[in-house]
């Protein structure tokens, strides 16, 4: 979080606010959240789990509306389509050896 939604004073990372007092923790809390659903669907989409990517995101969304969610979540419902598309290209898998 880079600003206080009370008062948009910069955060420095703290629970609560430097200028006006408000508690953040649970804000904080919500965005670490998203990151961890955001890691995860970027896994499930390595794996070519995509429909479980699709609903990470869609938690994630639900939690906070931010640019990289909703365009990823665009994204994971695209390749889902082509998937299920006749005639589709198969989905493009990393080799063996370039994961970790």
């Amino acid at each position: 979080m880079e600003r206080c939604p009370n008062c948009r004073a910069r955060c420095e990372g703290e629970d609560s606010c430097r200028r006006c007092g408000m508690d953040l923790t649970s804000l904080l809390g919500v965005e670490q959240a998203v990151d961890g659903l955001i890691a995860r669907a970027l896994g499930q989409l390595a794996q070519g789990a995509v429909p479980a990517a699709i609903q990470t995101l869609t938690r994630a969304s639900a939690l906070q509306s931010a640019p990289f969610v909703g365009q990823l979540l665009g994204f994971a419902r695209t390749l889902e389509q082509s998937q299920a598309s006749p005639g589709a290209p198969p989905a493009i898998h990393p080799p063996e050896g370039d994961l970790p």
